[in-house]
């Protein structure tokens, strides 16, 4: 057979292989003729000899990217414009028409209508309907980070293989620090373990018994939401983009991510909508960390400006106070515009002149005030919280990390007072507090009194706003870390990067949360209110506090003496309301600090988000023109600017709306990349192992046809093979998204007898129409779309088997969790990949339906007798394999096997007289160590030394 598969004058990588049967040499000889695609279009073993890609270099960008995207604009000898044009006017119309819609939509009870959508209907959907994916997405990206990072992939480099860390760990760490969370530590570094102190009754996570373990509990979870879920996406992300960029030379842009799993299909349409979703997710991410920003900067101004936290003693100002009316937004305005002129001169300066020192010092000056202000304050009760919180964060995170409120938020089916966003019973007759009052005449209790739960909107506001916004700057942060670590190993990123960021995060936390505390309790003490564990509290009208501000004498004169009770006052004045305890002059020193540093920050996310918008545009292109960075980042401002504006047009409120709507945005758009990101970990794995060179996957090939061919015309480029035409193609996906069961009927008769395959289509068949029918009669019958979509889950499992059985026998990589994944969402595409594969001329590699052991009696019997040699011993009749152990020998007086008695075996001698060792195999090696024991006791009393060597057998098998 593989005599005839080479006369038949083609050739392959691959040997053809041989089948059983009587077409066995026909489908050899048919499988030479096929050209064996490989699973990841590309040679690791050459990437890796290659001399680095230099993508400064546009010609080598325009490599990668199909011709008619490339658009190179010169103004005399000055470069103007480099970008891919499809990408650029993709994310430019998304950001721009949303900013418009922002700016023009009316306003309704003092609300812009258009972003109430975001605020109060998307947001909450995603909430009530996909708090469970959030949280496990999370769980599973931290655990398979940390496999990897420890696994034998974890010495791999982001680079090739002699390559040395592009940034010193200082500057990298720094950097790392300030592209990802910076903003918000003086943000929310106070303010969010006082909410969790003092802003819910009930709230228990993991559980308190006391005020001291309810404050304990408030610095958990703040340093959950901060913690290793926050950078584990990030981390992911760099190791993808950063293993394919720099040890594999492809672009540096989100796209290139996915070529492990799709190939050079995701340098085509496909590619370009990745690259423009993932430009205005990181434009939505930095304009949410602008509005953060300038908050605390125009709060630290009008403090340093007023001199004093109370508005009734500020006389004459300058700067206002945070939503102070329009005075407070045509400051934010100017404070934005300020923020991205200096970003604009950063980026202008490059990655290693600009934002490296940016960030230093920027990180410096974060370090003085930190260290400051332990020096100022009680250190010892510092260093005690920062202990006890890290073991505190160790004990309970795992079991915290998949909690989904899953009771809490049942409460939303049994209150009308709360958003209902259920997908299936928020309205209508399924909305069951409906029925149950129409049933009894009367209304249901309230369900947070009656079972003593903590709010359901609190997953809402805090864990999965927090998730989301970090899923949605993961194409931001993600690429900049990448961009940053060339030359590390994974385990150096990872570790580095979750150890490194996280412990310096919790120290920044866990002190300024404690100091708040402690600031809220000394307010409590002295105005004598008393909060009850069960209880939200303060009462702060009791406390001498209305509007935020102290009203009574001893309020005020207690704020004067610098104490405050934080959970009484505005999120933005906490940070500096916690200085004011340390005396005039140290305070406005300290104030300063908190200003500048949060200004460089600032800086910073503005210039790092700019410089990966401007990247990804340019197709990878590493220094793209000047005025491109400028256009980007002068975007994000004005985004910002817009938003800010049109957010806080109607009412005082300092563009609360517009914030809120940008924070529901990230929410919005971490649903698409949690799914991303899946796959990112498919991809990573894939990628590793394909760069290894493991036997199964270089040993596997891929489908004829891909899932993502229709993105390009179903005619993609640079795939390899011979693709079916365009009209066979666009009929066979037709028919499968009208009849899928037929097309996978093609597949059927190719894996089944026709009998099976007439069973497997008609229950295909029978799945899919009582899916359409039951859709279809919702319209008379109540709830029957339910049953059909649980016809369809069906009908997605059998699909989903069908096609793991055809991977398995044309040996197609692949995971069956990718196959469910793609039969759920994709049905059309996969059955028409069904179709189109049986019709080809690729032969199964593994016949289905075979026994995978039949051969195992002629591969043993061959085994015997390479150890034996013909002729040697035979098994017995029964089956019992022959005794191959030293008690087969005569020193040995355990009993021997009859059969090794029968037929002793007689060991070829050697013209010394010495049995010889088998070829390759040192004597000491086949030695047991009771013989070699024996063999030593003969030496040391004066008898002759006898060998009983093992028989001969295949070197290196053994």
């Amino acid at each position: 057979c593989v005599q005839e598969a080479h006369n038949s004058g083609h050739h392959t990588t691959e040997p053809a292989r041989v089948f059983c049967g009587p077409s066995g040499c026909a489908m050899a000889a048919m499988q030479a003729k096929v050209e064996k695609l490989p699973v990841i279009p590309i040679n690791p073993k050459e990437r890796h000899m290659q001399s680095i890609v230099d993508y400064n270099d546009e010609e080598q960008v325009k490599k990668m990217i199909r011709p008619n995207r490339w658009l190179a604009i010169d103004i005399g000898s000055m470069k103007f414009c480099r970008v891919n044009w499809v990408v650029f006017l993709m994310a430019t119309l998304v950001l721009w028409a949303f900013i418009i819609g922002v700016l023009v939509s009316p306003f309704e009870d003092n609300t812009n209508l258009a972003l109430k959508q975001f605020n109060d209907i998307w947001q909450y959907w995603i909430t009530a309907n996909f708090t469970w994916l959030y949280i496990i997405t999370q769980d599973v990206w931290v655990a398979f980070i940390l496999w990897i990072a420890f696994s034998k992939y974890g010495k791999l480099k982001l680079g090739k293989n002699n390559e040395a860390p592009a940034q010193s760990d200082t500057a990298w760490f720094a950097m790392l620090f300030t592209c990802g969370v910076a903003v918000g530590f003086y943000a929310l570094g106070v303010s969010e373990p006082i909410y969790y102190y003092r802003g819910y009754a009930n709230l228990r996570k993991p559980g308190y018994q006391s005020d001291d373990q309810r404050a304990q509990q408030a610095l958990f979870i703040t340093m959950y939401h901060w913690g290793i879920h926050a950078w584990g996406c990030y981390i992911l992300a760099a190791l993808l983009l950063g293993f394919v960029a720099y040890r594999w030379d492809l672009p540096l842009t989100l796209r290139s991510a996915f070529y492990p799993m799709v190939g050079d299909v995701v340098n085509g349409p496909l590619g370009d909508c990745i690259d423009a979703l993932s430009m205005v997710c990181t434009t939505f991410g930095v304009c949410t960390s602008l509005g953060l920003g300038v908050n605390v900067v125009i709060a630290g101004l009008h403090r340093m400006d007023c001199g004093s936290g109370i508005e009734a003693e500020c006389k004459s100002y300058n700067v206002p106070a945070v939503g102070d009316g329009d005075a407070y937004r045509n400051w934010a305005v100017g404070t934005i515009l300020l923020v991205t002129f200096i970003a604009t001169g950063s980026v202008m300066l490059g990655l290693d002149s600009g934002l490296k020192n940016v960030a230093l010092f920027a990180f410096f000056l974060g370090n003085v005030l930190l260290f400051s202000l332990m020096m100022l304050d009680n250190k010892w009760f510092l260093l005690n919280s920062f202990v006890q919180s890290i073991g505190f964060y160790l004990q309970w995170v795992t079991q915290v990390g998949f909690e989904t409120d899953a009771f809490q938020q049942l409460n939303l089916e049994f209150d009308r007072s709360l958003n209902n966003q259920l997908w299936d019973s928020r309205s209508g007759d399924r909305l069951l507090i409906d029925k149950v009052e129409a049933a009894t005449g009367t209304p249901m209790d309230d369900p947070a009194a009656a079972f003593g739960s903590h709010s359901a909107s609190f997953i809402h506001w805090w864990t999965i706003f927090y998730w989301g916004w970090w899923i949605s700057w993961v194409p931001f942060v993600g690429m900049f870390i990448a961009r940053i670590s060339r030359g590390r190993t994974i385990r150096q990123v990872v570790i580095g990067g979750l150890l490194a960021p996280i412990g310096y995060t919790f120290i920044f936390l866990i002190f300024l949360g404690s100091l708040g505390i402690k600031m809220q309790r000394t307010a409590e003490l002295a105005l004598h209110e008393t909060v009850t564990i069960d209880m939200t509290g303060p009462d702060c009208e009791a406390m001498g506090y209305i509007s935020g501000q102290p009203s009574s004498e001893a309020a005020k004169n207690l704020a004067n003496a610098g104490f405050y009770a934080l959970s009484c006052r505005a999120s933005d004045d906490r940070l500096f309301d916690v200085m004011e305890a340390y005396g005039p002059g140290i305070k406005t020193w300290l104030h300063f600090l908190c200003v500048i540093g949060v200004t460089l920050y600032f800086v910073t996310s503005s210039d790092s988000g700019s410089y990966v918008d401007d990247t990804i545009s340019a197709g990878g292109l590493l220094e793209p023109p000047p005025f491109q960075r400028m256009y980007w980042c002068l975007t994000e401002g004005m985004c910002a600017v817009a938003l800010f504006w049109g957010g806080s047009a109607a009412a005082e409120g300092g563009g609360s709306q517009a914030l809120r709507a940008l924070r529901a945005v990230s929410v919005c758009m971490g649903l698409p990349l949690t799914l991303v990101l899946c796959f990112m970990c498919a991809s990573l794995l894939r990628a590793c192992k394909y760069d290894t060179m493991e036997p199964e996957i270089h040993a596997s090939t891929r489908f004829i046809t891909g899932l993502w061919d229709f993105t390009e015309g179903f005619q993609p480029l640079k795939v390899g093979g011979v693709l079916p035409d365009v009209k066979t193609r666009f009929t066979s996906f037709i028919v499968s998204l009208f009849a899928p069961f037929v097309t996978a009927h093609s597949m059927h008769m190719k894996l089944f007898s026709p009998f099976m395959a007439v069973i497997n289509t008609a229950v295909m068949f029978a799945a899919f129409v009582i899916w359409i029918g039951c859709m279809i009669g919702e319209v008379a019958t109540f709830n029957s779309s339910y049953i059909g979509w649980t016809s369809y889950l069906f009908f997605a499992f059998h699909l989903t088997a069908t096609r793991v059985q055809a991977r398995h026998a044309y040996n197609v990589y692949g995971w069956f969790v990718e196959d469910f994944t793609a039969c759920l969402f994709m049905y059309p595409f996969v059955a028409s990949q069904m179709d189109l594969q049986a019709k080809s001329a690729v032969p199964f590699t593994t016949i289905p339906g075979t026994d995978p052991n039949a051969n195992l009696d002629a591969e043993l019997t061959a085994e015997r007798e390479a150890f034996y040699g013909k002729g040697g011993k035979k098994s017995s009749g029964d089956g019992t394999p022959p005794d191959v152990s030293l008690s087969a020998y005569p020193m040995q007086q355990a009993p021997q096997h009859p059969m090794a008695a029968q037929q002793p075996y007689q060991a070829p001698q050697s013209s010394q007289g010495v049995h010889p060792q088998p070829y390759g195999m040192p004597q000491h090696h086949h030695q047991h160590p009771q013989h070699s024991m024996q063999q030593n006791q003969g030496y040391r009393q004066g008898q002759p030394m006898t060998t009983h060597p093992m028989p001969p057998q295949q070197p290196g098998r053994y």
